[in-house]
């Protein structure tokens, strides 16, 4: 075979093992799939909360990208408040200095925009709106 024709070949031999490799890596690497029904994982719980309102019964919140979150008490007093959010592996943290409260949950999809909220507590079921619908 000629030189060129050997180093082509060459060529397309180590594209081909490069592109098997990185197959190969994805699939030894990449995230857990959840299962249908289960908690959602870290990467959708930031993808759902970032950027907006989350309503529980007595509250809503707007959870900013920032990690920030702006809330309303939808009770007596109508009473504002701020706090922070994080994600730690498959679970929503939040923590609210004003009202000496932290708390880490696992989320799941109950039905479009309505979602359970367990953590030590009791579950609580949430609506998450897009955006920031009630102007925090």
């Amino acid at each position: 075979m000629p030189k060129s024709r050997t180093a082509f070949a060459l060529a397309i031999l180590a594209l081909v093992l490069a592109g098997g490799v990185a197959v190969a890596i994805r699939y030894w690497y990449a995230p857990p799939a959840r299962k249908p029904g289960g908690p959602l994982t870290g990467v959708e719980i930031a993808t759902l909360v970032s950027g907006n309102t989350i309503k529980g019964p007595k509250f809503s919140e707007y959870y900013l990208p920032d990690g920030s979150i702006r809330g309303r008490e939808i009770e007596d007093t109508d009473e504002e408040y701020l706090g922070t959010w994080h994600v730690e592996g498959d679970r929503l943290c939040v923590a609210f200095p004003s009202h000496d409260y932290t708390s880490c949950v696992s989320i799941t999809q109950d039905k479009d925009s309505e979602y359970t909220f367990a953590g030590s507590g009791s579950p609580g079921k949430r609506t998450v709106i897009a955006g920031n619908s009630e102007k925090l």
